[in-house]
């Protein structure tokens, strides 16, 4: 999954958007943002390395987080063969339709922590959303995956929103906006050799206020950034082809094959090639 700011658009015969993740693979995933609002419900197995506003979180089977509408996130996934997962993007003009007021909430992230909730509720209703969208009945499986969002979504507001602080808005628009051409500019020239100085000058801002607004907003230092979409692009070449180490390091900016491996270690926790062998002995691709 390759994105920094994702435009998120609901299917065809729902009002939202999912995605069922049940590879023991997952490519990670750097940190970006949607308007839409998303739910991370883990079915089986856990989720390492899970990143939302500041704050990490790893789930186990049966959590459920939140990720607010523009809210900075990002995934660090390690190989787990058992992991089921389901992602559902409420797209925000859906929210607006139904949720008013939605601008002046926020939902709170790790839902397990929230005393007096309805979080068994919730659990059943993802918990169903999976077992019908996988029926294959069309016809009806659309209607009651439809009853199940609106369950969902009335639960959230009632039980999981809070009242936004009214500075956020202003803030979260300003950076975001900026942040958006930065970041675009990045994974266009992510194969050239790119430097913080390179990158502050094209934005006409100095590489020291530059390199502090980078990571107060996106957690992450600009190189630290520019080798997760590195890392993104050369993980879908090591998954898909059978190009060599070497041609993948080159081919995405990396200024060597050991600078590669140091990379990819540190997130994956093994080396390309055996990552590879892992994946392609469970018939992997991304």
């Amino acid at each position: 999954m390759e994105f920094t700011h994702e435009m998120i658009e609901a299917d065809a015969n729902i009002p939202v958007k999912y995605i069922i993740h049940t590879a023991p693979d997952a490519a990670s995933v750097p940190r970006h943002w949607h308007e839409a609002m998303e739910i991370s419900y883990t079915m089986r197995g856990s989720i390492q390395n899970f990143y939302i506003d500041g704050k990490n979180y790893t789930t186990k089977a049966g959590d459920i987080l939140i990720i607010n509408s523009n809210a900075i996130h990002s995934i660090l996934p390690l190989f787990e063969e058992k992991r089921k997962a389901l992602s559902i993007f409420f797209p925000y003009s859906f929210l607006q339709q139904h949720v008013p007021n939605i601008a002046e909430l926020e939902f709170c992230c790790f839902l397990k922590e929230v005393e007096g909730g309805s979080l068994s509720r919730l659990q059943d209703l993802l918990f169903d959303f999976i077992v019908e969208s996988e029926s294959g009945d069309r016809g009806l499986s659309s209607l009651r995956l439809t009853a199940i969002i609106y369950d969902v979504l009335y639960l959230l507001v009632k039980c999981y929103s809070v009242q936004k602080k009214s500075a956020t808005l202003v803030t979260t628009e300003k950076h975001l906006a900026r942040l958006t051409e930065v970041i675009a500019y990045m994974k266009h020239g992510y194969a050239e050799e790119l430097a913080v100085s390179d990158l502050a000058a094209h934005f006409n801002l100095t590489p020291e206020y530059f390199s502090r607004f980078f990571k107060r907003y996106m957690g992450n230092t600009v190189l630290e950034y520019l080798e997760l979409i590195r890392l993104g692009k050369a993980h879908q070449l090591l998954m898909n082809t059978d190009k060599t180490i070497s041609y993948i390091a080159h081919s995405c900016g990396f200024p060597n094959d050991k600078s590669f491996t140091r990379v990819f270690k540190k997130v994956y926790k093994m080396t390309p090639n055996k990552y590879r062998v892992q994946g392609k002995n469970h018939n992997l691709t991304v």
